[in-house]
């Protein structure tokens, strides 16, 4: 179910769906952070949502296209060049995080208006848009386009000798880099509506770390890009968006929805 981040899809599963456990939601990865900022448009409470588990935690980086010249960070910025990055709504982690780098200096304009992560990397393959933020194990199974692409800034030290995200924004930005990159902590959540009962979320968690563990899933994951290696119990989802929730303070949502707007 496509739609604004995977917005669309949470919304029909708090206001359409039984919470019997028998229909469950993969929104994508940024949509909570919408719903702790309460952006326009959201029907629901990311803590109140009743979590499954999540295949684990993976390492976003902005990737851009060799065919423009600019093989890094630095050169990005001292090239003076504006390139075009592909972006979800204008509250998720992918245009978030190109407009926290806009703000540090580097010459990027965020293209909104991508209904869903695949289409702003077939746009991407097509040179529609030259860079996106994304996830590199999100490339796996593109092999066409992981040759076109290189990544230049990363949230976490995945590739060797790319700086850090939180080392090239703005000081005052951090805080809110902190919320936005809570998507790559979190990976991507299986979810069901708030209110399922106790036992028949015990049995999805349950299940949901069994399927994860196994073999044949993990052979499977690793061909479409899912991480594999470290599984959150949907216990554990649930005291981190908690905690997530708690510590984003009105200041902080005041600069997201500043960064959002555009201004």
């Amino acid at each position: 179910m496509e739609g604004a981040a995977g917005i669309v899809s949470l919304n029909h599963l708090v206001r359409r769906v039984a919470p019997d456990g028998l229909t469950l939601g993969i929104p994508g990865r940024s949509w909570f952070v919408e719903g702790i900022v309460k952006r326009p448009g959201i029907a629901f409470d990311p803590v109140t949502l009743t979590y499954i588990g999540s295949p684990g935690s993976v390492t976003s980086a902005a990737f851009i296209r060799t065919a423009t010249g600019i093989t890094s960070y630095d050169a990005l910025k001292a090239s003076g060049k504006t390139v075009r990055f592909g972006a979800l709504g204008a509250g998720s982690h992918t245009a978030t995080v190109p407009n926290l780098l806009a703000a540090a200096g580097a010459p990027i304009r965020v293209v909104l208006g991508y209904v869903s992560t695949a289409r702003i990397l077939l746009a991407l393959e097509q040179g529609e848009v030259d860079g996106s933020f994304t996830t590199g194990d999100g490339l796996a199974n593109r092999p066409a386009l992981a040759k076109q692409v290189t990544p230049i800034v990363q949230s976490s030290a995945r590739y060797p000798g790319l700086p850090l995200i939180r080392d090239v924004v703005r000081a005052e930005h951090r805080p809110v880099l902190e919320l936005v990159m809570a998507t790559d902590t979190f990976g991507v959540p299986i979810v069901a509506p708030p209110g399922v009962p106790a036992a028949q979320t015990a049995i999805l968690r349950q299940a949901f770390v069994a399927m994860a563990r196994d073999r044949e899933y993990q052979a499977d994951a690793q061909r479409v890009g899912l991480p594999v290696g470290s599984p959150i119990e949907g216990g554990k989802l649930a005291d981190m968006m908690r905690a997530l929730a708690a510590a984003t303070t009105p200041d902080v949502i005041a600069e997201f929805q500043k960064l959002a707007s555009g201004k």
